[in-house]
């Protein structure tokens, strides 16, 4: 099996070191795996063994995600995708392995709050390169309208692949919402605090919205993981 990870980094919310992180953490936790990033430019500070992959950059961040379904950017074999704000907890090569070639994503995060939420959360998703190449070509084809029509990536994904596979719940889960907080004064609505031990299947937690995992100086196991 050849196993490739991408990530994106695009504009300026995210330096290189949230790549190098994210290289690290994948260099630790998984075997073989050849890294990309997609990205707006040939930028100095990313890690020698990253490959950039360099694109037209969209008009939101967040949907220079499509760019990954492309046929002619160099992903090879079966790929996970990871947003830049997670923190990998433990091994995982058996993301490669989840449902063969299948495209896999995450059910929103909302499940724990709304149960039957339709939408998807896009952090973190497996593919086979090249199997989602229609993905990339409806939206090249008006990406006006596309973007204009859905909130975010996320939604459009959502929309295209009504059947996919979704990774069990407790593999990859929200740090606010299910994984928990360690300190009450970091809450915000809706976040939970943390009294039990993480789930002993989680291997990524994800951190959407705010506080970022480099934000993070209470938890100690955030801080083990994100170096």
């Amino acid at each position: 099996m050849i196993k490739s990870f991408v990530c994106v980094c695009t504009g300026n919310k995210y330096s290189p070191s949230y790549v190098n992180t994210l290289y690290n953490m994948v260099e630790r936790n998984s075997t073989d795996v050849k890294f990309h990033v997609i990205t707006d430019s040939i930028k100095p500070g990313f890690n020698e063994n990253i490959k950039q992959i360099v694109v037209t950059p969209l008009y939101k961040s967040w949907w220079n995600k499509v760019h990954m379904f492309r046929n002619d950017i160099g992903l090879e074999g079966t790929v996970i995708f990871m947003d830049l704000d997670v923190v990998i907890l433990k091994n995982i090569d058996h993301l490669w392995e989840f449902e063969g070639d299948a495209f896999v994503i995450i059910q929103d995060f909302n499940r724990c709050r709304i149960k039957d939420y339709h939408v998807r959360n896009s952090s973190v998703m497996k593919f086979y390169a090249g199997n989602e190449v229609d993905m990339w070509d409806k939206f090249k084809d008006n990406p006006g309208k596309i973007q204009s029509s859905y909130q975010g990536d996320q939604n459009y994904v959502t929309a295209e692949r009504k059947n996919c596979c979704i990774w069990p719940y407790e593999w990859i889960m929200s740090y606010k919402w299910e994984i928990g907080l360690m300190k009450e004064d970091q809450r915000r609505p809706n976040d939970k605090i943390r009294n039990s031990p993480i789930h002993n299947d989680c291997c990524v937690a994800v951190f959407h919205g705010k506080p970022d995992p480099g934000e993070i100086k209470h938890d100690p196991v955030v801080m083990e993981h994100w170096r």
